[in-house]
């Protein structure tokens, strides 16, 4: 069964004033969604922390009609509860 999983956005390398990367945390037709800086560079990252260990299947990404990403990785790793996490620009 398909279901959605609750996480946090804890770093992005940038974000438009209008869409700030919090806004993947909200789902919905009117939603915003998160968008780069204008004129950013590349590469740009979006870390997302899960509340528990998560078995994932399937992503689901949604771009808009004429922002569509040329590439995309994922990157995953795990961290204990006591490690101390730190992203920097």
């Amino acid at each position: 069964m398909t279901r959605k999983i609750q996480f946090q956005v804890v770093y992005s390398t940038s974000f438009d004033e209008q869409h700030p990367a919090n806004e993947l945390h909200h789902q919905g037709p009117f939603v915003n969604g998160w968008q780069s800086s204008r004129l950013c560079s590349y590469p740009q990252e979006l870390v997302l922390q899960f509340e528990n260990y998560v078995r994932l299947k399937r992503v689901q990404l949604l771009s808009h009609q004429y922002l569509i990403a040329s590439k995309i990785e994922f990157l995953i790793g795990y961290f204990s509860s006591d490690e101390n996490v730190k992203h920097e620009n």
